[in-house]
Order: C-alpha cells, then structure tokens, then sequence
C-alpha cells in the first residue's frame, strides 16, 4: 500500500509528465525521457504510468496524437492534413491517415467535412 504523501507526491509527478507530453507532441516521447521528467526509473515509471493512466504509455501518445490532431482539423479547415499530422508527431500523411481511420472510423478529411458540415448547420454559429 501507498501513503497518501506518496500518492499525492505520483500525482504530482504524472502530471508533469502529461503536461510534457501535451506541449512535446510533436517531437519523439521515448520511456526513458518521459521517465526522467517523472525522476523514476523506467521499468517503476511504465508501471506507474500503466496503473494511473490505465493505458499504456504507447497507446496514451497515440491517443493524445489523435484527439489533439482531430480537434486541429475542425479547428483549422485551411491547414493541410499533413500538417496537422506533422505537428502532433507523425511522419507521414498515410500512417496518420491509417491511425486516425482507425480510432475515428473516417479519414481526416472526411471527418474535417462532417465537422464542417455540423457547424454550418449548429443554430450556435
């Protein structure tokens, strides 16, 4: 079991981590210098961030890639779609293109247009 100190201390020390990890997504986040931000070992900081986060660190990144590239594409329909990628970390138009159909179940221009299309007809605009 964990003290409370310690809980609070990981918590702090994991948020650091996603904090990193939001303003770096798109540079390469490799274990062991996200487990240096955390100031654990490796091996201690995938198991810490497995159990917190109940994810993986990989699946984390990826996931994060996506949400932040996705919310990008509504925001800023005249960007480029490689763009975007290029700017959350993916090195090319197709593997982002293949992950993003994978969690989204649409490309991302076509999930750009539905966007679009929802806003144009949202009484809101």
């Amino acid at each position: 079991m964990i003290s409370a100190d310690s809980q609070v201390e990981y918590g702090r020390r994991m948020h650091r981590v996603l904090e990193h990890i939001d303003r770096n997504l798109d540079r390469s986040l490799d274990l062991a210098a996200l487990a240096e931000v955390a100031c654990f070992s490796q091996f201690h900081f995938h198991r810490v961030f497995s159990a917190w986060l109940g994810e993986t660190m990989g699946d984390y990144l990826r996931r994060r890639r996506l949400e932040v590239a996705a919310m990008r594409l509504a925001a800023q329909p005249g960007v480029p779609v490689l763009q975007v990628a290029l700017s959350v970390g993916f090195g090319s138009a197709e593997a982002f293109s293949r992950a993003f159909k994978a969690r989204f179940g649409l490309s991302p221009t076509a999930w750009r247009a539905r966007q679009s299309n929802a806003r144009a007809n949202s009484k809101l605009d």
